[in-house]
Protein backbone atom coordinates (compact mmCIF):
# COMPACT_ATOMS: atom_id res chain seq x y z
CA UNK A 1 0.00 0.00 0.00
CA UNK A 2 2.56 2.15 0.51
CA UNK A 3 3.30 2.38 -2.80
CA UNK A 4 -0.09 4.17 -3.74
CA UNK A 5 1.04 6.91 -1.74
CA UNK A 6 0.07 5.83 1.91
CA UNK A 7 2.80 6.24 4.43
CA UNK A 8 3.24 2.54 6.83
CA UNK A 9 0.45 3.61 9.46
CA UNK A 10 -2.46 4.77 6.85
CA UNK A 11 -1.33 1.63 5.00
CA UNK A 12 -2.69 -0.84 8.29
CA UNK A 13 -5.38 1.47 9.09
CA UNK A 14 -6.32 0.85 5.13
CA UNK A 15 -5.91 -2.94 5.73
CA UNK A 16 -7.60 -3.09 8.91
CA UNK A 17 -10.80 -0.90 8.01
CA UNK A 18 -11.24 -2.76 4.83
CA UNK A 19 -10.74 -6.48 6.29
CA UNK A 20 -13.64 -5.36 9.11
CA UNK A 21 -15.80 -3.89 6.39
CA UNK A 22 -15.92 -6.13 3.45
CA UNK A 23 -14.80 -9.19 5.39
CA UNK A 24 -18.13 -9.23 7.76
CA UNK A 25 -20.39 -7.55 4.72
CA UNK A 26 -19.96 -10.44 2.28
CA UNK A 27 -19.88 -12.89 4.49
CA UNK A 28 -23.40 -12.41 5.37
CA UNK A 29 -23.62 -12.13 1.69
CA UNK A 30 -22.46 -15.47 1.03
CA UNK A 31 -23.99 -16.73 3.55
CA UNK A 32 -27.80 -16.32 1.60
CA UNK A 33 -25.95 -17.07 -1.80
CA UNK A 34 -24.30 -19.96 -0.98
CA UNK A 35 -27.39 -21.78 0.26
CA UNK A 36 -29.35 -20.60 -2.69
CA UNK A 37 -26.07 -22.20 -4.74
CA UNK A 38 -26.95 -25.47 -2.78
CA UNK A 39 -30.26 -25.62 -3.35
CA UNK A 40 -30.38 -25.42 -7.15
CA UNK A 41 -27.26 -27.39 -7.42
CA UNK A 42 -27.20 -29.75 -4.76
CA UNK A 43 -24.90 -29.64 -1.74
CA UNK A 44 -22.06 -31.59 -3.12
CA UNK A 45 -21.42 -29.44 -5.91
CA UNK A 46 -22.46 -26.15 -4.22
CA UNK A 47 -19.59 -27.88 -0.99
CA UNK A 48 -16.73 -28.28 -4.27
CA UNK A 49 -17.52 -24.74 -5.78
CA UNK A 50 -17.41 -23.17 -2.53
CA UNK A 51 -13.92 -24.78 -1.41
CA UNK A 52 -12.31 -24.93 -4.94
CA UNK A 53 -13.20 -20.94 -5.28
CA UNK A 54 -11.95 -20.06 -1.62
CA UNK A 55 -8.43 -21.92 -2.12
CA UNK A 56 -8.05 -20.16 -5.73
CA UNK A 57 -8.88 -16.90 -3.97
CA UNK A 58 -6.82 -17.68 -1.36
CA UNK A 59 -4.04 -17.76 -3.37
CA UNK A 60 -4.39 -14.83 -5.15
CA UNK A 61 -5.10 -13.33 -2.33
CA UNK A 62 -1.24 -13.96 -1.49
CA UNK A 63 -0.05 -11.42 -4.55
CA UNK A 64 -2.85 -9.25 -4.00
CA UNK A 65 -1.40 -6.62 -1.10
CA UNK A 66 0.24 -4.49 -3.42
CA UNK A 67 -2.74 -3.38 -4.94
CA UNK A 68 -5.40 -1.82 -2.21
CA UNK A 69 -8.54 -2.30 -4.40
CA UNK A 70 -7.44 -6.09 -5.02
CA UNK A 71 -6.72 -6.58 -1.37
CA UNK A 72 -10.62 -5.24 -0.51
CA UNK A 73 -12.08 -7.45 -3.93
CA UNK A 74 -9.98 -10.69 -2.91
CA UNK A 75 -10.65 -10.00 1.05
CA UNK A 76 -14.60 -9.50 0.09
CA UNK A 77 -14.04 -12.82 -1.48
CA UNK A 78 -13.27 -14.65 0.90
CA UNK A 79 -16.00 -13.24 3.44
CA UNK A 80 -18.32 -14.44 0.87
CA UNK A 81 -17.05 -17.66 0.58
CA UNK A 82 -16.22 -18.13 4.36
CA UNK A 83 -19.98 -17.11 4.44
CA UNK A 84 -21.01 -20.47 2.97
CA UNK A 85 -19.51 -22.50 5.52
CA UNK A 86 -22.83 -21.35 7.28
CA UNK A 87 -25.11 -22.06 5.26
CA UNK A 88 -23.86 -25.71 4.02
CA UNK A 89 -22.16 -27.02 7.16
CA UNK A 90 -25.50 -27.81 9.30
CA UNK A 91 -27.37 -28.54 6.27
CA UNK A 92 -24.49 -31.08 4.91
CA UNK A 93 -24.26 -32.21 8.69
CA UNK A 94 -28.40 -33.10 8.48
CA UNK A 95 -28.06 -34.75 5.23
CA UNK A 96 -25.25 -37.37 6.89
CA UNK A 97 -26.49 -38.07 10.03
CA UNK A 98 -30.35 -37.05 9.91
CA UNK A 99 -31.93 -33.60 10.85
CA UNK A 100 -32.70 -35.56 14.70
CA UNK A 101 -28.42 -35.60 15.37
CA UNK A 102 -27.76 -32.61 13.47
CA UNK A 103 -27.23 -30.75 17.25
CA UNK A 104 -24.90 -33.05 18.79
CA UNK A 105 -23.30 -34.01 15.40
CA UNK A 106 -22.46 -29.80 14.43
CA UNK A 107 -21.63 -29.39 17.83
CA UNK A 108 -18.67 -31.39 16.51
CA UNK A 109 -18.08 -29.77 13.31
CA UNK A 110 -18.01 -26.11 14.77
CA UNK A 111 -16.31 -26.83 17.92
CA UNK A 112 -13.21 -27.77 15.16
CA UNK A 113 -14.47 -24.30 13.39
CA UNK A 114 -13.19 -23.07 16.98
CA UNK A 115 -9.91 -25.04 17.87
CA UNK A 116 -9.15 -23.62 14.16
CA UNK A 117 -10.21 -20.22 15.23
CA UNK A 118 -7.58 -20.35 18.54
CA UNK A 119 -4.63 -22.62 15.97
CA UNK A 120 -5.14 -20.72 12.73
CA UNK A 121 -4.12 -17.19 14.47
CA UNK A 122 -1.15 -19.03 16.67
CA UNK A 123 0.40 -20.60 13.55
CA UNK A 124 0.22 -17.15 11.31
CA UNK A 125 1.96 -15.40 14.59
CA UNK A 126 4.47 -17.60 14.60
CA UNK A 127 5.04 -17.10 10.54
CA UNK A 128 4.99 -13.56 11.23
CA UNK A 129 7.59 -14.28 14.20
CA UNK A 130 9.86 -16.24 12.16
CA UNK A 131 10.20 -13.30 9.61
CA UNK A 132 8.00 -14.18 6.61
CA UNK A 133 4.54 -12.31 6.14
CA UNK A 134 1.47 -13.24 7.69
CA UNK A 135 0.06 -13.55 3.94
CA UNK A 136 1.95 -17.21 4.00
CA UNK A 137 -0.36 -18.31 6.15
CA UNK A 138 -2.83 -18.20 2.88
CA UNK A 139 -0.74 -20.91 1.24
CA UNK A 140 -1.32 -24.04 3.71
CA UNK A 141 -5.08 -22.35 3.77
CA UNK A 142 -5.46 -22.59 0.38
CA UNK A 143 -3.81 -26.30 -0.10
CA UNK A 144 -6.57 -27.09 2.63
CA UNK A 145 -9.30 -26.38 0.78
CA UNK A 146 -8.33 -27.86 -2.19
CA UNK A 147 -8.29 -31.07 -0.27
CA UNK A 148 -11.64 -29.81 1.13
CA UNK A 149 -12.84 -29.85 -2.48
CA UNK A 150 -11.41 -33.35 -3.00
CA UNK A 151 -13.21 -34.44 0.07
CA UNK A 152 -16.22 -33.00 -1.11
CA UNK A 153 -15.97 -35.09 -4.27
CA UNK A 154 -16.55 -38.06 -1.76
CA UNK A 155 -19.42 -36.36 -0.28
CA UNK A 156 -22.43 -38.48 0.00
CA UNK A 157 -25.96 -37.76 1.85
CA UNK A 158 -27.52 -40.28 4.22
CA UNK A 159 -23.99 -41.64 5.08
CA UNK A 160 -26.09 -42.72 8.03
Amino acid sequence: FIGYGFNATEAVDFAVIGAAVCLPIFNGIGRIVWGQVSDKIGRRKALLSMFLFQGITMIIFFYSTSNPYFFYIFAALIGFNFGGNFALFPAATADSFGSENVCLNYGFIFTSYGIGGIVGPILAGAVQDAGMSFLYAFIPAAVMCFIAAFLAVLYKKDVM
